[in-house]
C-alpha cells in the first residue's frame, strides 16, 4: 500500500494524521469515511455530494477510474 500510495496519490495527497491538505484532501483515516468531508479541503460538487462511504471495495472501483465513478470529480 505505501508504495502504491507514493508512486500514484503523494504528489496530491497527505496521509498522515493531522497532515494538510494539497492539491487533494488528507486521506488519512479515510476508509469508512463519507466522500467530500475532509474539513478545509474544497471538493467538487460531485463528491462533496456524491453520498459515498470509502468502504475498501468503493474505493478499488473509484481508484479504476475516478471520473466513470464519480463523472464531475476533480480527481484524475
Amino acid at each position: 500500500g505505501e508504495k502504491l500510495f507514493k508512486g500514484r496519490a503523494a504528489q496530491c495527497h497527505t496521509a498522515t494524521k493531522g497532515g494538510s491538505n494539497g492539491v487533494g484532501p488528507n486521506l488519512f483515516g479515510i476508509v469508512h469515511r463519507p466522500s467530500g468531508k475532509v474539513e478545509g479541503f474544497t471538493y467538487s460538487k460531485a463528491n462533496a455530494d456524491s453520498g459515498v462511504i470509502w468502504t475498501p471495495e468503493v474505493l478499488d472501483v473509484y481508484l479504476e477510474n475516478p471520473k466513470k465513478f464519480m463523472p464531475g470529480t476533480k480527481m484524475s
